[in-house]
């Protein structure tokens, strides 16, 4: 005799009446209508795929665009924070009626021990003001840390007609750069005595140099070489291929410069005003041309 089936069990082909697995029912016994939470979320995606990639994909960028931002806006405000400090600074320098200042431009530069310490001026104003009224006070400069530097006639920047004194037509900036030869530098920081030949040696290969060794400009260096510029490595190789080459600077801003030797170096003690431009002023000369090598006018781009 045939047992009869459970009708909760047994439904026919083409009956509407569907068989409830346990994985459908919840814990009060209702169907779950909407199916599980994976359900859920395959649903949303589906229907909102294009937006979840568009939403991670921000998250992603935020995450290593953010910081850069960051640096970057805080080096902007700094940028223009300077900028108009040295507005202001250049607003207090007062014009010379008796022997007009060369125009548009600005002293910013290291002159190295060609202008000396005036004391008496202790401002902006005041050190233009005397300079301008000494007919032997030609040239000026004046920052916090040196104060007011006054003297005779001097070249900027690219210049060569005129006196011998030089000033550099940048404010001064960090470097990288090293002696190959002999210097006292090397001797104070150096743990042991090395020889001519050692020195050399170790500053020309790439595991023993030291190219933070002169991070403030030194002077001495003549021209920029365009060719060694692309980076400190290269300029210190080109240094070091030319056996009359016994120092080198490189700034990523203004290239590789070396020569036989280098002097007047800034160097660091910690006060980071040595870093900040200069402000100053040069009487303009009659009979001076302010001509490049090439005898081409040259003028500062402030």
């Amino acid at each position: 005799m045939m047992k009869r089936s459970d009708p909760a069990s047994f439904s026919h082909p083409s009956s509407p009446v569907t068989v409830l697995s346990d994985s459908m029912v919840d814990d009060n016994g209702k169907r779950k209508r909407n199916g599980g939470i994976l359900e859920s979320m395959h649903r949303w995606l589906a229907r909102n795929g294009k937006l979840s990639v568009m939403v991670l994909a921000c998250l992603t960028l935020s995450v290593f665009l953010i910081p850069p931002l960051k640096v970057l806006l805080r080096h902007e405000r700094h940028t223009t924070r300077k900028q108009n400090q040295t507005k202001q600074l250049l607003s207090e320098v007062p014009p010379c009626d008796k022997s007009p200042w060369k125009q548009n431009e600005d002293l910013r530069g290291k002159c190295p021990g060609d202008l000396k310490p005036f004391a008496t001026a202790t401002t902006i104003t005041e050190c233009a003001s005397t300079c301008c009224q000494n007919d032997d006070c030609i040239s000026w400069q004046f920052r916090s840390d040196t104060g007011c530097l006054q003297g005779k006639d001097v070249r900027l920047g690219m210049e060569k007609d005129g006196v011998a004194a030089w000033c550099s037509d940048h404010p001064p900036q960090r470097w990288q750069g090293q002696y190959l030869i002999p210097h006292k530098s090397i001797a104070q920081n150096a743990q042991t005595i090395m020889t001519k030949e050692e020195i050399r040696s170790n500053g020309c290969s790439e595991q023993t140099w030291n190219p933070n060794e002169q991070i403030g400009q030194c002077f001495g260096l003549g021209d920029v070489k365009p060719k060694a510029s692309g980076s400190a490595v290269e300029c210190m190789k080109a240094c070091c291929a030319d056996e009359k080459c016994g120092a080198w600077q490189y700034n990523k801003l203004l290239g590789c410069f070396y020569s036989k030797g280098m002097h007047g170096c800034q160097g660091d003690d910690g006060n980071p005003v040595k870093f900040e431009p200069f402000v100053g002023r040069r009487k303009y000369m009659e009979g001076r041309t302010y001509v490049d090598k090439k005898g081409k006018p040259w003028q500062q781009s402030l």
